[in-house]
């Protein structure tokens, strides 16, 4: 007997009972019902993407959209002290609501749910756009954020039923393709409403949009029976106020809250409003550190019934999927902000000069978003082009560390260029991490700890440039110009700093000028850290999309009926 025929052999089974079992089994497999889910086809698809599309548009329009609109809304309300709230109300709530929304689409009707999200979103826009005073527009601004929370998480579990594993990545590029867009023409689509209509249609826009979103999903969305009854089954039975409490984990949710609140809030604050040392930014920091050791330890004890239960992030895949898009994230959203400041201090040009030539980092990053995706579906395989941004953003920097007030055209061209065909490479595929190594079950669980993650970056790594780069001009100045009074630099602001401050300092605004230029140089020193410092995001498993087809594949081949596999079983036995 021959080491194969042993291998073949089962113990205590003879070769033709192995065969007639192995005919048996293919026999059954070929007769039993298809468990995998039924997907729509392809124009329903391009319906449903297109509506998802559109919401992907609302609420990327609504980040930056106002940002132009501002100044004519302090205007019309005389609010000047709530410029900064505009803004942090949306984030606060947007971040806030991220990890909660994830667990409720593991728990509920994931269509329904988003359309519940939708509708929220579209009611703080309505508030938003009918706002009286700038109260009622605050409130309305973080109502929109926590629809938005639950938008963003949606679209990606929406995407995880509504098409195979191997095509999700082309649609997963075409959404961060759609929040490129956004991002480019959000302030220019802001200040043409404001100066032309009215401040107002920057939020009356989404109702259109999201009006064809809300059609798209709830007649053409339609969750596979299989993933939805299954869910049903592995969940325990929950009775009373007590079972509804462990099932949507509401005790960790009452420590969470507070918790990132506590950090946004400390980190909006410090170092700006008011000293690290006062009070406020350390009370709001204690709070903190509290809040979220308890959460950290209901986690712990909840288990399944966790928001974030242990089994998502013990992982390596998902701990570097977490890892990368924060590094990286954070890379954009500071050059987003420092590279526009740069432009307009340093360079001496306009606002809406600086806009247009930040083009040279958005306009790639969108196209390469879309041609990622289209290449991990081609491929299989998305570590090479995390790879492949690792080493182009880390490249880009690194030029971007030279930028100063001599810097030529070309070389800043090329090294934006580059950073967003960098980060176009890599900045999405995190968020295919979690639906190739996860259950469908927990695909919502994990995407939106992925997405939390990004949205904290940019919390964080702002907060902490906005301190450095005050640090140091202040500094710089001091060292430079001692005769200067840093605060009035300060608020003067980046914007014409060299004709507003022309006529205040004629003799010192060469030095001031080398004062930003310097201080900026400190901000560049971050992003370079967090390009090469993403490359700790590398370490996840190489799995391919592709391996989902493979196995069907293998199975409709073992099961189709021809019986040659079990055929030659027999024979070799």
């Amino acid at each position: 007997m021959t080491l194969t025929e042993v291998t073949d052999e089962k113990p205590g089974v003879s070769g033709s009972e192995s065969s007639s079992s192995d005919t048996a089994a293919a026999n059954d497999a070929a007769t039993e019902p298809s468990t995998e889910p039924t997907y729509p086809n392809t124009f329903s698809l391009f319906l449903i993407c297109l509506g998802l599309f559109l919401s992907v548009l609302c609420f990327g329009l609504d980040r930056t959209i106002i940002t132009t609109a501002v100044p004519k809304i302090t205007r019309d309300f005389n609010s000047l002290e709530d410029i900064g709230w505009y803004h942090s109300a949306y984030m606060l709530t947007s971040c806030c609501f991220q990890l909660p929304f994830g667990k409720l689409y593991a728990e509920l009707d994931v269509k329904w749910l988003y359309l519940f999200s939708l509708v929220i979103f579209e009611v703080g826009s309505v508030l938003c756009a009918a706002a009286p005073n700038s109260v009622v527009l605050i409130v309305g601004r973080a109502i929109a954020g926590v629809g938005a929370a639950g938008l963003i998480c949606g679209v990606f579990v929406i995407i995880a039923f509504c098409a195979p594993l191997h095509n999700r990545p082309r649609i997963t590029g075409m959404v961060g393709g759609a929040m490129g867009v956004a991002q480019i023409i959000a302030p220019t689509l802001g200040g043409a409403l404001t100066d032309y209509v009215s401040w107002r249609w920057c939020f009356w826009i989404n109702l259109p949009m999201g009006a064809v979103t809300f059609v798209a999903v709830a007649f053409l969305v339609n969750i596979p029976k299989a993933d939805t009854s299954a869910k049903r089954e592995k969940k325990p039975k929950y009775e009373g106020l007590a079972g509804i409490a462990r099932r949507f984990d509401l005790a960790g949710t009452a420590f969470l809250l507070p918790a990132i609140v506590s950090l946004l809030l400390a980190l909006q604050w410090g170092g700006t409003e008011y000293a690290w040392g006062s009070w406020r930014v350390v009370l709001t920091l204690v709070v903190f550190g509290v809040a979220i050791v308890i959460w950290c330890g209901i986690q712990y004890r909840s288990g399944d019934n966790a928001t974030v239960p242990l089994r998502i992030v013990k992982g390596r895949s998902m701990l570097s999927a977490i890892w990368f898009m924060f590094c990286i994230m954070g890379v954009l959203i500071i050059i987003v902000q420092y590279v526009t400041i740069w432009f307009q201090a340093s360079l001496g040009i306009s606002a809406y000069q600086s806009g247009v030539n930040l083009l040279a980092t958005s306009v790639p990053m969108s196209f390469t978003f879309i041609a990622a995706g289209f290449l991990t579906s081609k491929i299989g395989y998305y570590v090479p082009q995390m790879i492949g941004c690792t080493i182009l953003s880390s490249v880009a920097t690194g030029m971007i560390t030279r930028f100063s007030l001599e810097t030529s055209k070309a070389y800043w061209i090329v090294s934006l260029l580059l950073t967003g065909i960098g980060i176009g490479l890599g900045a999405q595929q995190p968020l295919t991490i979690p639906q190739v190594v996860l259950t469908n079950a927990d695909v919502s669980l994990g995407t939106s700890v992925v997405i939390f993650s990004q949205t904290l970056s940019g919390t964080v790594w702002v907060s902490v440039a906005n301190n450095i780069f005050h640090d140091r001009l202040v500094s710089e100045l001091t060292t430079r110009v001692p005769t200067v009074d840093p605060d009035v630099v300060v608020a003067a602001g980046a914007n014409g700093i060299a004709e507003t401050l022309g006529h205040i300092y004629p003799d010192e605004i060469g030095a001031i000028l080398k004062a930003y230029d310097a201080a900026l140089g400190h901000v560049w020193i971050i992003i370079v850290s967090l390009a090469c410092l993403s490359v700790f995001g590398l370490f996840t498993e190489w799995k391919s999309v592709k391996q989902q087809v493979s196995n069907a594949a293998k199975v409709e081949e073992g099961a189709g009926g021809d019986g040659k596999d079990t055929q030659n079983k027999g024979n070799d036995a």
